[in-house]
């Protein structure tokens, strides 16, 4: 089995392999620190919205395209299922693709502070309704956050060894390690300590 994952130019499809989708949504500017009486003197940063698999491991959301979807319909059922929300096919952007066991293929949705906020409360929200949904509802076809066990709502931010520098020791799915640090990188410009 593959374990390299090898970049590949966005959006090639191997027809030999399966293919995977997964969306960033973030923000540039977000203020969580703005009241905090501490030493942190960073009270704006960036913020991506990343999700808590079923398998104990953090990625983003996102899941396998379907042999006649495009990646862009792949992404907007995807995104439906796993976190509840309709993207919006002008605001998405490619990022990174990789191939290894399957292809998977990276793309951004960049939001404004208050978008990302309302994006992450709506996936909040909506989280106890659908596992109570999925747990006394037989039927339900949504799946909507069916492998999902938690949102997170992460900072861009290194501050005395905490923050990303820190996040980053997390257990991440596929190749979510891999796309998180290219959209640390050459998305936001933020370099790893």
């Amino acid at each position: 089995m593959e374990s390299v994952k090898q970049r590949i130019p966005f959006g090639q499809r191997n027809p030999q392999k399966s293919h995977a989708v997964f969306l960033a949504i973030y923000s540039r500017h977000i203020s969580p620190w703005k009241y905090f009486n501490d030493d942190l003197h960073v009270k704006e940063c960036s913020g991506v919205i990343m999700i808590d698999r079923w398998d104990g491991r953090t990625g983003f959301p996102g899941g396998t395209a379907d042999e006649k979807e495009t990646l862009l319909e792949a992404l907007e059922r995807e995104i439906k299922e796993e976190i509840g929300i309709q993207i919006r096919p002008n605001k998405i952007h490619g990022i990174a693709s990789h191939e290894w066991k399957i292809g998977t293929h990276f793309f951004g949705m960049e939001v404004n502070e208050m978008e990302l906020m309302h994006i992450f409360y709506h996936i909040l929200n909506n989280f106890a309704r659908s596992t109570l949904l999925h747990a006394y509802q037989e039927g339900d076809r949504s799946r909507f956050l069916s492998e999902t066990t938690g949102i997170k709502l992460v900072p861009i931010v290194s501050h005395k060894g905490k923050g990303v520098d820190h996040f980053l020791t997390n257990a991440f799915a596929g190749s979510a390690d891999l796309d998180f640090r290219i959209f640390l990188e050459e998305i936001l410009e933020f370099h790893i300590a």
